[in-house]
């Protein structure tokens, strides 16, 4: 019997679902990415949901929650988490440092009054978009430092994984915020220009719907 293609669900957004997303191109592995169509749809599949949220993936064996285990899960399977524990280790700490960042700009923080304007902007926002980018500054020399040590063309090794789809994708969901971002420094740059000339990174993103998030 054949085995059937993993289902993931969110909103018609990149945001915490374009890392998995990513992976499933990179590996060339067939899924069904389904885009809600209209917020009733959500609110309609909002009970049964785990925790009343998307993204969830479907497979085989149920279904999961939480977009980190998602990616998590999607990158283990493909094979994308690098060759050992260390490796894996490696693909994680990128992950939950970027995850730092792109919680510092998500709802509810700077992108409740930079981007929804469902909250006025505080009198410091000026400085609270500084103390963002300099997080991110810090991430990024960070991960510098271990793309360095371990020599390869990305960050853990010589095709994108788990670590560099997540960190590419936080960086495009953040820059909402930190245009500058892809650019903020020589590393960074030369990280985006890498992932987007990769040709199964770049059809993704050629053929992907619009969206700012």
């Amino acid at each position: 019997m054949a085995e059937s293609k993993d289902k993931l669900v969110y909103f018609n957004l990149r945001a915490r679902a374009e890392a998995t997303r990513m992976l499933y191109k990179v590996a060339e592995k067939e899924f069904v990415d389904h885009r809600f169509g209209s917020s009733d749809e959500f609110q309609n599949m909002k009970p049964a949901l785990p925790f009343g949220q998307v993204p969830i993936l479907e497979t085989d064996h149920g279904m999961l929650s939480q977009s980190n285990v998602i990616a998590r899960y999607v990158a283990k399977k493909l094979g994308l988490v690098g060759n050992d524990l260390w490796e894996e280790a490696l693909h994680d700490t990128v992950v939950e440092a970027s995850q730092d960042c792109v919680n510092t700009y998500a709802v509810p923080n700077i992108y409740s009054w930079k981007v929804f304007k469902s909250t006025p902007a505080p009198e410091n926002a000026s400085e609270l978009l500084e103390a963002a980018k300099n997080k991110w500054v810090k991430v990024l020399n960070y991960v510098e430092s271990i793309a360095t040590g371990r020599g390869k063309k990305y960050i853990i090794g010589d095709t994108p994984g788990l670590a560099e789809c997540w960190l590419y994708a936080a960086m495009q969901f953040c820059k909402v915020g930190c245009p500058e971002l892809p650019g903020l420094t020589p590393w960074a740059k030369k990280f985006t220009e890498n992932m987007e000339a990769d040709p199964r990174i770049a059809k993704h993103l050629a053929e992907r719907p619009e969206s700012n998030l």
